[in-house]
């Protein structure tokens, strides 16, 4: 079954020269088709990368030197960051941090399934059980505009100064591992260069799904179950590390191992999509 699991996740994953990703329509539907995928890649959901270059790639210690290496390719006609910067933008994909602390863009079809966990812990927030003092202050700011830009999202909070970087930035990556905000770079930048638009998850997916959704634990069983079949297989002891909410996802596993909607072979979780191949 691993065996099957891994040809299947080659060719979903786009992990083959012939099967690389190379019009920005590729890029929209392979988001869509997967729901989770992974910006830079380095872990066990497709990789928006890795499938523009038709191979496996991932972040090293080469840090951005090792950019290079899908820098220059082009889709379209157009930079890779260019068609990031577009999908990040459009009304039907959003980038949060919500896999693994790390840049990935959710489709539309996932919005639905997320929207009761993210409610969830707009609810511990106001509770006051997670996020710092300084995460709740931005969370706060940024729910009181529409959008705002992240210059005017520190002088606001009088964090201008370079010793205020490190636990500003962190706070915000906080943010998105719930993804309680959504950023998207911001298009005309002006002097800051790279700058983000920030909204709140209500905000952005406003007209993009019905809010009356399942339960948490449902949804956090939909949400389990649709990131494995992204993934095709991934280890079992990993999957304490994919979300913030992991540990509440425990008994639910167990559950839906017992439904089989996915299954264990040895120490991987496998769709159960591969079981239907075999048949």
């Amino acid at each position: 079954m691993i065996e099957k699991a891994e040809e299947i996740r080659v060719r979903e994953h786009k992990l083959k020269l012939s099967l690389r990703l190379r019009t920005r329509e590729g890029v929209y539907r392979f988001i869509h088709d997967e729901g989770l995928v992974s910006f830079l890649g380095g872990n066990e959901l497709p990789s928006f990368i890795s499938a523009i270059l038709g191979r496996s790639w991932k972040p090293s210690a080469k840090g951005f030197t090792g950019w290079m290496d899908w820098w220059s390719v082009k889709i379209s006609g157009q930079p890779v960051a260019q068609i990031s910067r577009e999908v990040e933008g459009r009304e039907d994909i959003l980038a949060t941090r919500l896999f693994r602390r790390t840049k990935t863009f959710v489709s539309s079809r996932i919005w639905p399934i997320l929207d009761p966990v993210v409610k969830h812990h707009r609810g511990l927030v106001q509770k006051g059980e997670i996020l710092s003092d300084l995460e709740q202050q931005l969370l706060k700011t940024i729910g009181g505009e529409s959008s705002i830009r992240t210059d005017r999202l520190r002088k606001k909070l009088e964090l201008d100064g370079k010793e205020n970087n490190s636990r500003f930035h962190r706070a915000l990556n906080n943010l998105e591992t719930y993804a309680l905000i959504i950023g998207v770079e911001d298009p005309h930048p002006e002097t800051h260069l790279h700058a983000n638009i920030w909204q709140t998850w209500e905000t952005r997916t406003r007209s993009g799904i019905d809010r009356t959704g399942p339960s948490y634990e449902k949804a956090l069983a939909k949400l389990l179950e649709k990131t494995i079949d992204a993934c095709v297989l991934a280890r079992e002891d990993q999957v304490r590390k994919w979300f913030q909410w992991s540990a509440d996802m425990e008994a639910i596993k167990e559950e839906l191992l017992r439904d089989e909607a996915f299954l264990r072979a040895g120490l991987y979780l496998v769709s159960s999509r591969v079981r239907d191949v075999n048949n």
